[in-house]
């Protein structure tokens, strides 16, 4: 790996009691750098070691945002810094959109949400004020989405959701950024990734109370839980270890004086995985084609040239 980032770089993850947070985790130890592990009981952190310096493990709700400033707080004081945030909690809850519980749908959004949105505030207040006045170093936010935060299947409408939502937040809290703060931020898509998010229902997959007007065995979401339960399928997923090593790759290689990796600017949305690829691609090119096949009836209602100002500019 390419070590832009000095050792002393502290990363602080959330969700890493198994799946890609634990594979962060793991990396980045690996790597040499200070890793703060979070998880909602640090006894699934047991892979990490309880004796080393550059190990910090701490209990967070993702949904509370006062256990998210406290995990902040414990880091800085710990090691006077915070380079890296990886914000990887989460988990699917699926089911019929009519039939999911409201405490459930509204928990999955908080967590999804709510949580990078709260630990976000805070990382940027640290690399501003923190590190900028003792390292000039500033930061990166990686917010851990989906290539559901760009195409959408049946049965994960409050997922959908959530993603979609933090997609859209990161990119304008980017362009919010001064430059001379040196902070940047990371939108990282996966596609199927080989962890225990498939399965039978798991702390990452649960499954809700199906309608009857909806489940008839052939119905959209019986196929897509009977997809992500079937060995041949998980076996055509992402390997979770080279999708977790090849992020921490890029924003340790990146996080050095020229701030690049491989030469490259860091994108504002990395996909991982070839399906999300495939699907990305073709959700967006169905989008361009229905664009051109309705501009007439869409620019007909512009009036004095339309727009002068760009809002949509790259950060």
């Amino acid at each position: 790996m390419s070590t832009g980032l000095d050792s002393s770089a502290v990363w602080l993850i959330t969700g890493c009691s198994s799946g890609l947070g634990k594979a962060f985790a793991q990396a980045v130890y690996n790597l040499g750098h200070n890793v703060v592990a979070t998880a909602r009981n640090t006894t699934s952190l047991s892979y990490l070691p309880d004796d080393s310096p550059r190990v910090l493990k701490l209990k967070v709700d993702v949904t509370s945002k006062e256990s998210i400033v406290n995990a902040v707080s414990a880091t800085v004081e710990k090691y006077g810094r915070l380079d890296v945030v990886i914000n990887n909690a989460g988990y699917a809850f699926m089911g019929d959109t009519e039939s999911i519980p409201e405490e459930d749908a509204r928990t999955e959004v908080e967590t999804l949400f709510w949580g990078p949105v709260f630990l976000m505030q805070e990382a940027v207040r640290v690399f501003r004020e923190v590190n900028n006045s003792r390292h000039n170093v500033g930061g990166t936010i990686v917010n851990i989405t989906s290539m559901g935060g760009t195409v959408t299947v049946a049965g994960n409408s409050f997922y959908h959701a959530g993603k979609f939502a933090l997609e859209g937040f990161t990119k304008a809290m980017a362009q919010e950024m001064k430059p001379e703060w040196n902070i940047r931020f990371l939108l990282v898509a996966p596609g199927g990734i080989r962890t225990n998010f498939a399965g039978s229902e798991t702390a990452s997959l649960k499954v809700g109370p199906r309608h009857p007007s909806y489940n008839t065995g052939s119905d959209p979401v019986s196929q897509l839980l009977g997809y992500i339960n079937s060995p041949s399928a998980i076996e055509t997923w992402s390997d979770v270890d080279l999708c977790a090593g090849l992020v921490v790759d890029m924003v340790a290689g990146a996080g050095g004086k020229e701030r690049k990796y491989k030469g490259k600017d860091l994108p504002r949305k990395m996909l991982i995985g070839s399906d999300a690829v495939q699907y990305v691609k073709l959700e967006i090119e169905a989008q361009l084609k229905e664009i051109e096949e309705w501009k007439e009836e869409s620019v007909s209602v512009t009036t004095n040239g339309g727009a002068t100002m760009d809002f949509t500019k790259s950060v």
